[in-house]
């Protein structure tokens, strides 16, 4: 991303930290990150995890959601499946 002017109401704090000095150039900042481990960091973290679902969700084609659609109705047999089975057993 290029260095731009950006509204504090559109930032986000994370935990993510990298000690630096102010005003840093590209490639400092660059170099700095990688040391970091910043990508992985946020990759990892619930954030950055819930990001990668909602692309991945996005590019899905109409296939694949019938696929996610029919697992979701499998799963949900088998929790009432369960469920009823634990009934059962509390009943008796």
């Amino acid at each position: 991303m290029i260095r731009c002017q950006i509204n504090f109401k559109r930032l986000s704090l994370t935990d993510i930290k990298i000690d630096i000095k102010r005003v840093p150039k590209k490639t400092t900042l660059i170099k700095a990150m990688e040391e970091a481990d910043v990508k992985n960091k946020w990759e990892n973290s619930s954030w950055g995890k819930k990001l990668i679902v909602q692309k991945r969700r996005a590019s899905l084609n109409d296939f694949d959601r019938f696929k996610v659609m029919l697992a979701r109705i499998r799963r949900g047999g088998a929790i009432r499946q369960e469920l009823a089975k634990l009934k059962k057993e509390v009943a008796a």
